[in-house]
């Protein structure tokens, strides 16, 4: 996900640069450099939004993976959850049952008990 921002962030400063260059030109009236400017803040705060979000909820998936390896009880979707029980695949981000990989729990839906 971080090279998504990058790529964002990126694709930000050009269209920034084509703005300074396209208004010293003087092809920019003053309603379009206003539109472009608020165009620019508004993608800013959206990846900004999007970063701080995407920390939280990693951090949360950290804490409970954490919790899962130290043997103790997870609670997703009305189920516990227990290392001896459970397998989880980082991949994906999920919890398979150990004995027939059948039942698959995302991560997303835990609280620790």
């Amino acid at each position: 996900m971080a090279a998504l921002v990058r790529i964002i962030l990126a694709s930000i400063l050009l269209f920034i640069l084509i703005f300074i260059l396209y208004s010293k030109s003087g092809r920019f009236t003053l309603a379009k450099r206003i539109i472009v400017g608020a165009l620019i803040v508004l993608l800013v705060g959206i990846i900004v939004f999007y970063e701080i979000s995407y920390t939280k909820r990693s951090k949360q998936n950290r804490e409970l993976l954490d919790a899962f390896v130290q043997n103790k009880t997870l609670v997703c979707e009305e189920r516990e959850i227990t290392a001896g029980n459970f397998t989880f695949v980082g991949g994906t981000q999920v919890f398979t049952l150990k004995d027939r990989g059948e039942i698959i729990i995302s991560i997303d839906n835990c609280k620790v008990k």
